[in-house]
């Protein structure tokens, strides 16, 4: 491949880093590289864990109407002996 442009798609590490290969079919010959970093789109939408933010509270089979009763006052019982 000569003067040519190579798309690829890759994953980072969780210290940030991207490895990456390229096959230029350019054996023995010295080849300048511009890269264009860019997140894709919705890769932000993660919470530490990795999962999309508000997933479990939006997840089929959630209950957000479910709410607790009022549990009244404890009831006072005789000590142990």
């Amino acid at each position: 491949m000569l003067n040519g442009t190579i798309k690829a798609h890759g994953h980072t590490s969780s210290e940030g880093k991207l490895d990456l290969h390229l096959d230029v079919g350019l054996p023995d010959t010295d080849v300048v590289v511009v890269a264009h970093v860019r997140p894709t789109p919705g890769a932000s939408n993660l919470d530490e864990n990795g999962w999309p933010k508000n997933f479990f509270e939006t997840v089929a089979g959630s209950m957000p109407e479910l709410q607790r009763w009022d549990q009244g006052q404890f009831e006072h019982r005789l000590p142990l002996e």
